[in-house]
C-alpha cells in the first residue's frame, strides 16, 4: 500500500460513472448504528450502486453483505476523524470549500451539460479539419488600446494575404506563435474539442480556401485558412518498438540502425512480443507487448498518426517512422469508426464542462437564473456606485471607513433578500488587487459583476445544498474522503514508515508465512544469433554485464543482449536441467542463449532491505486492522437485519 495519493485514495468512492439510483426516492431507514449515530439505507445505496455493478438475483445478498463491511469500515473511519474534531480544522474547512465550489458548477449549470453542445460537438467530430492560423498576442489584459492595436495588425496581416502574399510567408515572419518559424503556422489535422471553441468555430463554420479572421481567443487575435476538410477517419489500437534517441545526429543514425535491424528481425519471422520485450525503450508499454490506448486525429505527434493509419489489415507493421522521441516500429491491432453518441455522450459532457465553450453558456445560464431568484437591480444605487471609490482602489488600498454612503442601501435582492453596499464593499476589500492599466469606473463595476455573479450562483447553491440528494451525497464523498486521507496518512501510512522497530518486528514474525524465498540462482544471462559470439563472452566474464553491452553492440545494436537475474528453482525448465555453478547455452528460435550461474542460493527468506517497500505495505494493512478493532470497539455497530433483509429481497425480487 505504502501511501496512496489523494485522488486515487478517493477513486474508491469518487470517480466511478454517475448513475440512476432506484431506490434514492424512498424513504430513509436506520440500517446501522455506530455508538449512537445512526446510518441510513438511502446513503449504503447510493454508496453501493455507486461503487458495484448492480447484483443479480443469486448474487444480492453475498455482494451486499460484502460491501456492508466495508461500508462499515468507512464510516468507522471517518467517525473518529470527526470525533478528533479533524472537521473544524482551517485547512480542511478551506479545502473542503474549494471542492464546494468545484462541485457545485456542473449542478448549477442544471447537471448536465446542454444537449445542444453535445451534438454539435458529435457533428463536427464526423469530420477532420487542417487549418494554418497567424497569432497576434494581445497585451494588456484587455486593455482597450492594447486589444485595438492587436486587432488592427491583424487585420493588416489578413489584407496582405487576401493581395497575394503568401500565408505561410507571413505567418513564418510575423506570427507570434513560436512553433511558425518552423512550421510556417501549419497545425495539422484535428477535430472538435482539440482547439479553443472560437477558433474551432472559425474553423468549422467556413469552407476549405477561405481566410477568416481576426478570431479572438484567450490567445490573442488569429488569422485562419482552413487548408482541408476531410471524413473523420476513426480510431486506431496499435502495438510500437521504440528506440529512443537523441536529437544529435550520430543518435539518431544509431536509433534508425537499431530499429532496421528489427524491423529486418520481424519481417523475417521473429516474434514481435519477444523483439518488443528484448528492445523497446518504451518501458510503459513494454509489460504489454508495447500496446497503446485507443487513438484518433490529433492525439499523437502526426508522423506516428499517419503511419500508424496508413497500415490497412490487423498484424500489419511500418517500417520504421521517426518523431521526436525517436524511431518506431508499429503494428496495427485494430481499427474503428466513429462511435454512436450514446456511448460517448457521457465522456463528451465532461469534455465540454471543462473546455472553454462552457464559459459561453454561463453568461445565458446566470440570466435563467436571475429571472428565476427574481432578481431586482437598485439602478440608482448601482449607478452611484462609482462615487464611493477612489484611485487607491487601484492601489489595492480602498476602505469604506470613510464613505457617507447609506451601507444599509440595497443594491439588489434575489427572493426577497437584499444584499446592501455594505455586503458589497466588505467584498471589495477582501478582493481589490493593484490595477495599472484599469481606471477606477471599468474597476468597479469588474468587481461588482463578480460579486453579483457570486452571489446569484451562492444562492442557488443554498437552494440546491436543501434539496437536491445527489448533490449531497457528492458533497459527502469528498468531505468524507478528506478526513479519511488525512485520518489514514496520521493513523497507518505514516506510522508504518517511520516505526522502523515495529517494522522490523512485524518481518521478523511474518516472514516464515510471507517471506520465504525458495532456493534460486543468481544468474548472467546473454543472448544472441550468434553462438560463437556468447563463445567469445563466456572467456570475459570478468568484464560486468555493462561492459560487455558496449564492447559487443559498438557496431551492430542488437548483437547482444545482457541481463543480470535471480530465479527460483522449477521457474525455468531449462535451469532446473542446469541446476549448478557454471553454464551452458539454450537455442530457441534462432536465438542462443549464454546462461551463466554464478551461485546458487538456499531456501530462506528474502531480506527486508530487498523487500521493504512489500513489508512496510502488509505492515500498514495489519496496522490498520488493528485500528479498525480499536474503532470497533470504541463505536459498538448495531446492524437493523430487518431494513438490510428488505434491502437485499428488492434485488432478489
Amino acid at each position: 500500500m505504502i501511501q496512496p495519493s489523494r485522488l486515487s485514495l478517493l477513486f474508491f468512492y469518487f470517480f466511478f460513472p454517475t448513475l440512476l439510483f432506484a431506490q434514492s426516492d424512498k424513504e430513509d431507514e436506520t440500517l446501522f448504528q455506530l455508538g449512537e449515530e445512526s446510518f441510513g439505507i438511502k446513503a449504503f445505496n447510493y454508496y453501493f450502486l455507486k461503487n458495484t455493478e448492480e447484483p443479480s438475483a443469486d448474487s444480492a445478498k453475498i455482494k451486499v453483505n460484502e460491501y456492508l463491511d466495508l461500508y462499515v469500515n468507512f464510516r468507522l473511519k471517518v467517525k473518529e476523524a470527526i470525533n478528533l474534531g479533524q472537521d473544524q480544522t482551517p485547512e480542511f474547512k478551506q479545502e473542503f470549500e474549494t471542492y464546494k465550489k468545484q462541485l457545485a458548477e456542473p449542478y448549477l449549470m442544471q447537471t448536465k451539460v446542454n444537449d445542444e453542445m453535445v451534438e454539435e460537438a458529435y457533428a463536427r467530430m464526423k469530420l477532420e479539419v487542417s487549418a494554418s492560423h497567424i497569432l497576434v498576442k494581445s497585451e494588456g489584459q484587455g486593455n482597450p488600446e492594447d486589444t485595438l492595436k492587436a486587432y488592427n495588425k491583424a487585420l493588416g496581416l489578413k489584407k496582405r494575404i487576401i493581395n497575394g502574399e503568401s500565408f505561410a510567408a507571413v505567418a513564418a515572419k510575423e506570427s507570434d506563435d513560436p512553433s511558425a518559424k518552423q512550421n510556417s503556422g501549419f497545425l495539422g489535422y484535428f477535430s472538435a474539442l482539440q482547439m479553443v471553441y472560437p477558433f474551432e468555430n472559425a474553423v468549422y463554420d467556413n469552407k476549405v480556401g477561405e481566410v477568416v479572421g481576426p478570431i479572438k481567443t484567450r490567445f490573442g487575435y488569429h488569422i485562419i485558412q482552413i487548408k482541408d476538410k476531410r471524413e473523420a477517419r476513426g480510431e486506431v489500437l496499435t502495438a510500437h518498438i521504440m528506440i529512443r534517441s537523441k536529437p544529435d545526429s550520430a543518435s539518431v543514425a544509431v536509433a534508425k540502425d537499431k530499429a532496421t535491424s528489427i524491423y529486418q528481425n520481424l519481417k523475417q519471422g521473429a516474434d514481435w512480443n519477444e523483439q518488443c520485450k528484448l528492445y523497446s525503450d518504451d518501458v510503459r508499454t513494454k509489460p504489454q507487448n508495447g500496446k497503446l490506448q485507443w487513438f484518433g486525429t490529433g492525439n499523437l505527434v502526426p508522423e506516428f498518426e499517419n503511419a500508424a493509419f496508413a497500415l490497412q489489415e490487423k498484424g500489419d507493421i511500418s517500417e520504421p517512422v521517426q518523431t521526436r522521441f525517436g524511431w518506431h516500429i508499429i503494428k496495427l491491432l485494430d481499427k474503428k469508426g466513429m462511435a454512436p453518441l450514446d456511448e460517448i455522450k457521457a465522456d463528451l459532457e465532461k469534455k465540454i464542462a471543462r473546455d472553454t465553450r462552457a464559459a459561453d453558456k454561463k453568461s445565458v445560464t446566470l440570466a435563467k437564473l436571475k429571472a428565476s431568484q427574481n432578481f431586482e437591480l437598485n439602478t440608482t444605487v448601482h449607478s452611484q456606485l462609482v462615487t464611493h471609490f477612489d484611485s487607491s482602489l487601484l492601489e489595492a488600498k480602498w476602505n469604506y471607513l470613510n464613505t457617507k454612503a447609506d451601507l444599509d442601501q440595497a443594491l439588489f435582492s434575489t427572493n426577497g433578500n437584499d444584499y446592501n453596499l455594505k455586503t458589497f464593499f466588505d467584498f471589495v476589500e477582501q478582493k481589490q488587487k493593484k490595477r495599472k492599466l484599469t481606471s477606477v469606473p471599468d474597476y468597479v463595476q469588474q468587481l461588482y459583476n463578480q460579486f453579483e455573479e457570486k452571489s446569484i450562483f451562492d444562492e442557488e447553491l443554498k437552494l440546491i445544498e436543501a434539496n437536491n440528494y445527489d448533490y449531497q451525497m457528492v458533497l459527502d464523498e469528498y468531505r468524507s474522503g478528506i478526513l479519511l486521507f488525512n485520518l489514514m496518512e496520521k493513523e497507518v501510512w505514516n506510522k508504518a514508515m517511520v516505526d522502523s522497530i515495529g517494522l522490523l518486528d512485524f518481518y521478523e514474525k511474518n516472514k516464515k508465512k510471507n517471506y520465504k524465498m525458495a532456493e534460486h540462482a543468481v544468474v548472467r544471462r546473454f543472448v544472441s544469433k550468434d553462438s560463437t559470439l556468447l563463445q567469445n563472452v563466456s572467456t570475459q566474464l570478468e568484464l560486468t554485464n555493462s561492459e560487455l553491452d558496449s564492447l559487443f553492440n559498438s557496431e551492430e545494436p542488437l548483437t547482444l543482449q545482457t541481463f543480470d537475474e535471480k530465479i527460483e528453482r522449477g521457474k525455468k525448465e531449462w535451469l532446473d536441467a542446469h541446476w549448478q555453478v557454471g553454464s551452458s547455452v539454450q537455442n530457441i528460435k534462432n536465438y542462443f542463449t549464454l546462461w551463466i550461474i554464478v551461485s546458487i542460493e538456499p531456501e530462506g527468506y528474502k531480506p527486508l532491505k530487498d523487500i521493504r517497500g512489500l513489508v512496510i505495505s502488509d505492515y500498514q494493512n495489519e496496522l490498520e486492522k488493528q485500528w479498525l478493532k480499536t474503532l470497533s470497539k470504541k463505536y459498538p455497530m448495531k446492524l437493523n437485519r430487518s431494513v438490510l433483509k428488505s434491502y437485499i429481497e428488492e434485488f432478489e425480487n
